[in-house]
């Protein structure tokens, strides 16, 4: 009996201590109000702000088109398969040469970079592939740095992709950030043929060169 009623006003008294604390701390929350929104203010303001700069430069550089000019029919691509993850075919890709650019006497310009894949393709069992070519893109994240390629047939074997690339990597766009790379993005067209019929298809690629060496530095 002794050591219920002691358990009993041990709880009575943990209650207490938990309600007073509780008063005590919406009093203090209340005598300085003003002061606590002013600093919540100060603090939760500039970390909104960057938490919407960084989320909104990221999301933004992985907007791809494939266009020379961008025009009101420009189609902006958002969303991308890895390259052995195309249906009729598994594209083969090989970083073979890169060559920073270089800058033109008497002038801040940049010029003669680039960047070089050996691009083949096998067709998955079943399907009867052809006219496979891709367009490039080299972009980086984080920062609207673009450079668009030319059409090209790519052949089984492999055929030689070369992209102009004049800038000067890596960079660091926000605090705590660095691009090294550009990510290379692909907009691949083929054609099936099946039970005598051509059915063309068109698919979105990117391959990452992040931790990626090419095969050949120029200098």
């Amino acid at each position: 009996m002794v050591i219920e009623y002691l358990m009993k006003e041990l709880l009575s008294q943990m209650k207490k201590q938990k309600i007073e604390e509780k008063r005590t701390f919406w009093t203090w929350l209340h005598r300085y109000r003003t002061k606590v929104v002013i600093l919540a203010f100060l603090i939760i303001l500039p970390l909104t702000l960057i938490f919407t700069a960084y989320i909104g430069s990221y999301t933004s550089n992985r907007r791809v088109n494939f266009d020379l000019e961008v025009t009101e029919e420009t189609e902006v691509i958002k969303q991308f398969i890895n390259f052995d993850e195309i249906d009729a075919l598994i594209l083969n890709i090989v970083w073979s040469e890169l060559k920073h650019p270089i800058t033109l006497p008497d002038t801040d310009e940049l010029a003669g970079g680039y960047y070089k894949f050996n691009i083949s393709y096998v067709a998955n069992e079943n399907y009867n592939v052809k006219n496979v070519s891709v367009i490039p893109v080299l972009q980086t994240d984080w920062k609207n740095i673009r450079s668009l390629g030319t059409s090209k047939s790519i052949r089984e074997a492999g055929t030689e992709v070369s992209i102009i690339f004049n800038y000067e990597l890596p960079f660091n766009p926000l605090l705590f950030v660095k691009v090294s790379e550009p990510n290379l993005y692909l907009k691949v067209q083929y054609t099936v043929t099946s039970s005598g019929n051509d059915v063309n298809y068109t698919e979105y690629v990117h391959f990452s060169l992040k931790d990626l060496n090419p095969l050949n530095v120029v200098n």
